[in-house]
C-alpha cells in the first residue's frame, strides 16, 4: 500500500501528479494505434457462389500475407445475390497484389460487383462488372 503523507501541501502535490498521470494515460488511449492502412473489400455475387468465392478469397489473401480483421455477410431474399465485406490490414507494399486480386475476382462469372475502399482515401474503386 502506498505511503500517503497527510500534510496538506504534500497531499495536493501527490494528487496533482496522479491526475497528470491519469490524463497522460487517457491521451494515449484516445490516440489511434493502427499503423497499417485498413482496406474494405466487398464482393457481390450470386448467392449460391458466395461460400466458394469466400473460401478462395481467404486462400488468396493468406497467400498474399494479408490478414482479415472482420467479415460481414449480407444475403438478399428478394434477389439471388449475396455479398461479403472483408476488412483487412493492407500495407502499402501489398496494394498492387490486392488490386490484382480485385481484378481477378471481378472476372469470375458469378461475381456481379467488386468494391475496394481504403480508409486513408475514403474512396471506392469498383472493379469491372461481369454479366
Amino acid at each position: 500500500m502506498p505511503h500517503v503523507c497527510m500534510r496538506q501541501g504534500h497531499f495536493a502535490v501527490m494528487r496533482g501528479e496522479i491526475m497528470r498521470a491519469f490524463q497522460t494515460f487517457q491521451a494515449f488511449q484516445s490516440q489511434p494505434t493502427r499503423t497499417t492502412p485498413v482496406s474494405h473489400l466487398t464482393i457481390v455475387c450470386l448467392a449460391e457462389a458466395l461460400g466458394a468465392l469466400r473460401k478462395q478469397m481467404f486462400i488468396d489473401l493468406t497467400a498474399l500475407g494479408l490478414r482479415a480483421t472482420h467479415v460481414s455477410i449480407t444475403r438478399w431474399s428478394d434477389r439471388n445475390e449475396a455479398s461479403a465485406t472483408v476488412t483487412l490490414d493492407c500495407p502499402q507494399s501489398s496494394r498492387a497484389s490486392l488490386t490484382s486480386l480485385v481484378m481477378r475476382l471481378s472476372g469470375e462469372h458469378s461475381v456481379r460487383r467488386v468494391f475496394w475502399s481504403d480508409d486513408t482515401s475514403r474512396r471506392a474503386t469498383p472493379g469491372p462488372a461481369s454479366a
